[in-house]
């Protein structure tokens, strides 16, 4: 007993169980702050990847209306099905008999390329 009371009064020892106990709640802080950083940026990325998916969603959605609509089915009977109501004229489009001769392209004009050097020796030693 005399000894753990000595050992309590011994300020050095005191002061080191304290640094040492600081020192490990300092790197529990830090693990967790470094944990939370993380999390957050993953919080971050899913609520944009659910946004994108639920955008996504609400498209898929108004197609789907659009698509069992009316409007939409009678849109693919005459575009796509070239189908025609009661009363319609169709008209159907042919190639020309003749067709127009288009021109061939013309040769590319090359144009040499003139070095600085070329130029210098022209201006001083040309004609």
């Amino acid at each position: 007993m005399n000894m753990i009371k000595k050992i309590l009064k011994d300020k050095r020892v005191i002061v080191t169980v304290l640094a040492i106990v600081l020192v490990l709640l300092l790197v529990d802080f830090n693990q967790r702050m470094s944990l939370l950083t993380r999390l957050r940026g993953q919080e971050k990325m899913l609520t944009e990847r659910y946004a994108q998916l639920e955008s996504t969603r609400m498209a898929l959605e108004n197609e789907l209306v659009y698509i069992q609509s009316d409007e939409a089915v009678e849109r693919w009977a005459r575009e796509e099905a070239m189908m025609i109501q009661e009363g319609d004229v169709p008209i159907i489009l042919l190639p020309p008999a003749d067709p127009v001769p288009t021109q061939a392209p013309s040769q590319p004009v090359i144009i040499e390329e003139i070095k600085k050097w070329q130029i210098w020796q022209e201006l001083f030693f040309g004609e």
